[in-house]
């Protein structure tokens, strides 16, 4: 495996994952490509997970595995494993691109037309926004002290006294964050190097303004880029929800996000998006081997 000297022209992906399976091998596979190099970050929870029969799936770029840590749903730990990735790949050296993706995601173009869309839009960045209004601000002014014990529904007793918690704060008036103007959208994103590496200047603020928060892993980024002047460089500058900002393909309307099936072959095929989200090949299989027959 070759060292790399020389990232100026290349694409770091950042893989967050929470398990070693069909679609996970697959993103890895369709990512080798001599401009590439893959940061993954895979769920200490998974105790089954084999780095070096992952590193043997490529064969044309580097691939590195970063400090895992526990993760949980909604908790600052999913900021952590973010920043762990940003970390880890800037150490490196200066990429062209830094892209988030999940380990339910696939590319839906080839990797020569990925790489010719951010050589074209070089500079650019590519950051959801949800609202011009953040409506969110229950997650932010809050101690959410139980949410790493929570996730999405922990024990009953633990989300009884996080209630009491909450209520308690809200009867003293509590507001932890005065004075930040925040926003939120999606948690995917490719960067370039300046604001990856602005984002990792800024990792102590981050941690003193999101620790103890809720699901802020959709805020930090959208909180640092609105209020910098990366915000003049947002590829799609309007904070309307729009799944082409981030260039990445979710349907929330069928699911939360809808798992994508054979019948959605057509729709994948025709999206203008780089990437597509989620796939299970639990549910189904085939979408996932045939988009590896079409963009690999």
């Amino acid at each position: 495996m070759k060292n790399t000297i020389d990232c100026s022209n290349r694409h770091a992906f950042l893989i967050m994952a929470h398990k070693d399976d069909v679609v996970f091998r697959t993103l890895i596979r369709m990512l080798d490509n001599p401009r590439n190099d893959i940061f993954i970050h895979m769920d200490l929870k998974n105790k089954n997970y084999k780095e070096p029969e992952i590193s043997s799936l490529v064969k044309n770029c580097n691939i590195y595995h970063c400090p895992r840590i526990k993760v949980t749903w909604g908790g600052y730990s999913m900021i952590m494993a973010e920043l762990l990735l940003l970390k880890e790949a800037s150490e490196k050296g200066h990429y062209k691109y830094y892209h988030l993706l999940s380990g339910q995601d696939l590319p839906i173009k080839k990797q020569e037309y990925i790489q010719r869309f951010f050589d074209d839009n070089g500079g650019k960045e590519f950051v959801q926004f949800q609202s011009p209004t953040f409506s969110f601000q229950s997650r932010v002014r809050y101690y959410h002290l139980l949410q790493e014990k929570i996730g999405k529904a922990g024990p009953f007793v633990i989300r009884a006294c996080n209630k009491v918690l909450l209520g308690a704060q809200k009867g003293l008036g509590i507001n932890r964050n005065t004075g930040v103007v925040f926003q939120k959208g999606a948690n995917w994103f490719s960067i370039t190097d300046g604001l990856a590496r602005y984002v990792l200047s800024k990792e102590m603020w981050i941690e003193k303004t999101f620790k103890h928060t809720k699901c802020c892993d959709e805020v930090f980024l959208q909180t640092i880029v609105t209020n910098s002047e990366y915000n003049d460089n947002l590829f799609h500058d309007r904070y309307d929800d729009n799944p082409c900002a981030i260039m990445r393909l979710a349907d929330f309307k069928r699911g939360n996000p809808y798992i994508f099936r054979k019948s959605d072959y057509s729709e994948l095929e025709k999206s203008n998006c780089l990437f597509a989200r989620k796939f299970d090949a639990a549910i189904d299989q085939k979408i996932v081997n045939d988009i590896f027959e079409k963009y690999r």
